[in-house]
């Protein structure tokens, strides 16, 4: 079985220090998460597993976001996720590498608006490593997805983040039906 280590949007808007909707920042630096994640894809790399980056992003003028979605309109209101500004560069401090691939999606999941899922299916990636911000959003949205589609999911817990250490908790505790719910050390480890 194939595997591929996804993060998912680790990105300057939603995590970083001046981030116009960082909620989950200070889980984040509390949690060491950036430290954490280059240990990961530098394991992912030796052991030539893939190492994809997604992230949300939009067109200035915002015309490919949700069109009824409550959270990406409030995120347009105070000018999020625009490509064009600095809010989407991954964050300071994350070892990426050339060789590692980038896909921008248009949602909530890591699949929305992008060619990711048929790149996994291609490459027969069949079981996925999730990790990123928030839990309660990108990483509920992407396992339910993937579980859907047929994936082997496993959730790194502690490379996640929420608002709150609580929001954190209960997602994994809804996660653990559909997939595993693991500490990176644990995959680490194999």
């Amino acid at each position: 079985m194939t595997a591929a280590l996804i993060l998912i949007d680790l990105i300057e808007d939603l995590a970083g220090p001046k981030g116009r909707a960082n909620y989950c920042r200070e889980q984040i630096v509390k949690r060491g998460v950036v430290a954490r994640i280059n240990t990961a894809t530098a394991y992912a790399r030796v052991r030539k597993i893939p190492v994809i980056w997604v992230r949300t992003g939009f067109a200035d003028d915002y015309h490919d976001i949700p069109a009824h979605s409550p959270l990406f309109t409030h995120l347009k209101q105070i000018g999020a996720l625009r490509l064009s500004n600095g809010g989407c560069r991954w964050l300071e401090g994350l070892e990426m590498k050339t060789e590692d691939l980038q896909f921008e999606k248009k949602a909530v999941c890591a699949f929305a608006g992008n060619n990711l899922l048929v790149w996994l299916q291609q490459n027969r990636c069949h079981h996925l490593l999730l990790c990123g911000v928030s839990t309660s959003f990108a990483i509920e949205g992407t396992v339910r997805q993937a579980h859907d589609v047929g994936f082997k999911v496993t959730v790194l817990q502690d490379l996640c983040a929420a608002q709150t250490e609580e929001i954190h908790q209960q997602s994994l505790d809804t996660l653990q039906n559909l997939g595993e719910i693991i500490h990176s050390r644990s995959w680490m480890k194999d």
